[in-house]
C-alpha cells in the first residue's frame, strides 16, 4: 500500500512513518518543514519513502503528491492552544478550511482509504466521575479543538468518492519522536525532573487521556489494515490511560523524591475529561501496549544521556522559531 502522510516531518507524524516503513508500506511525505527536515532527512535514502515539501493549504499546487496513492493519513496541523493562538488565521486556514480541498484532491486520485487524525480535546470538559466515548458531547475549549471538530463533520460529510473515510481522536501524546516536543505535559514532566526543575502544574486534580506515541502509530496501522466495513465513517477514540495530573507527579517523586511542585493559575488550561477507547479496541482488537510510565522514563533516560545537548531549546514545542508564516 502507498501511504501518503501530510505533516509526516512532524512530532507524530514522523513516527507513523517510520512505523509504516517497517510494516513495509511505501510511504510519501507531504510536509512545509516549518521545523526543519531533521526528522527525516535519514528517510530519503530509503527507496520506500519520498518527500515532498509543501503546504497543505496549497495542495491544488502539489496535486501531483497524490497520484498512484492508496490511502491518506492527514496529521498536518497546528497544534495546541499555544501555536494556534500564535497566528489564528494560519492555524484556521490548515486545520479546518484545507480539509475539503485535501479530500476532493484525494477522491479525484482514486484514493481508498482517508484518515484524519483528530483529538480527544474536542470533549473539553466532562461531567465529574464520568468516562466520555464517541458518542459524547463535544464541548471544544480552544481554536485547536473548535476547528477540529468543524474539520471531522466536514470529513464525515463530505460528498466525495473516497470508499473509507476515518476519524480517530487521539488522546494527549507522549513519548520520543525524531521531531521532538517538550511542551507536552508528560515529556515536559520528564525533562524537568531529570533536569532537577520546579513541577509547574495548573488544576492537578484535572483528569486527561493519554497515549503513547508508539500506540498512535501503531492505531493508524490497524486502521489502515482493517477491512473496510470496520472503519467506514467511523469515529474512534484512541487513548492509553487516563490520569489525574496529581498522579503522574508519583513518576517524578519516584525519580526525585524531593522534587519541587507549584501549583500554578499561570497558562490556565481548563480541560477536565476523562475518555474511553474501548469501541476502538473492541473493534479492531487494539491493544496499546506502552505505557504512560514508558513514555515518561524514556524522555527522562534521552534528556539523562545527553540526546538532546540543549532540552530547553524552545524549537521543541509547536511554535516554530520565528513564528508561523504570515501567508
Amino acid at each position: 500500500m502507498q501511504v501518503l502522510v501530510t505533516g509526516g516531518a512532524g512530532y507524530v507524524g514522523s513516527r507513523v512513518v517510520t512505523h509504516l516503513l517497517s510494516r513495509g508500506y511505501r510511504v510519501r511525505i507531504l510536509d512545509r518543514l516549518l521545523f526543519g527536515a531533521d526528522s527525516v532527512t535519514a528517510l530519503a535514502l530509503n527507496p520506500n519513502c519520498s518527500i515532498f515539501v509543501g503546504d497543505v493549504r496549497q495542495l491544488k499546487d502539489n496535486a501531483a503528491v497524490m497520484r498512484g496513492v492508496d490511502a491518506v493519513v492527514h496529521l498536518a496541523a497546528v497544534v495546541g492552544e499555544a501555536a494556534c493562538n500564535a497566528n489564528r488565521r494560519f492555524a484556521w486556514q490548515t486545520n479546518r478550511d484545507a480539509i475539503p480541498v485535501i479530500m476532493e484532491l484525494a477522491a479525484a486520485a482514486g484514493i481508498q482509504r482517508f484518515i484524519f487524525v483528530s483529538t480527544c480535546s474536542n470533549y473539553g470538559v466532562t461531567e465529574p466521575n464520568s468516562i466520555v466515548d464517541e458518542n459524547g458531547t463535544l464541548n471544544p475549549l480552544s481554536d485547536y479543538a473548535k476547528a477540529k471538530v468543524e474539520a471531522e463533520r466536514i470529513a464525515l460529510d463530505q460528498e466525495t468518492t473516497i470508499p473509507v473515510v476515518t476519524i480517530l481522536r487521539l488522546g494527549t501524546i507522549c513519548g520520543l519522536s525524531h521531531r521532538m516536543r517538550f511542551d507536552l505535559l508528560i515529556n515536559e514532566m520528564g525533562r524537568d525532573t531529570v533536569c532537577d526543575r520546579e513541577i509547574h502544574i495548573y488544576a492537578p486534580a484535572a483528569w486527561r487521556p493519554y497515549l503513547h506515541i508508539a500506540d498512535a502509530a501503531g492505531a493508524i496501522d490497524c486502521v489502515l489494515a482493517a477491512k473496510p466495513a470496520l472503519v467506514n465513517q467511523r469515529v474512534f477514540n484512541v487513548v492509553g490511560e487516563n490520569h489525574q495530573k496529581t498522579s503522574l507527579l508519583e513518576m517524578a517523586r519516584h525519580l526525585r523524591p524531593n522534587i519541587k511542585v507549584i501549583v500554578t493559575d499561570q497558562s490556565p488550561d481548563l480541560r477536565d475529561y476523562r475518555v474511553s477507547g474501548e469501541y476502538f479496541r473492541r473493534t479492531l482488537n487494539f491493544n496499546p501496549t506502552h505505557g504512560i510510565e514508558d513514555a515518561f522514563r524514556e524522555v527522562a533516560a534521552a534528556v539523562v544521556n545527553g540526546l538532546f545537548p540543549d532540552p530547553y531549546w524552545p524549537g521543541y514545542s509547536a511554535v516554530p522559531i520565528g513564528g508561523f508564516p504570515k501567508d
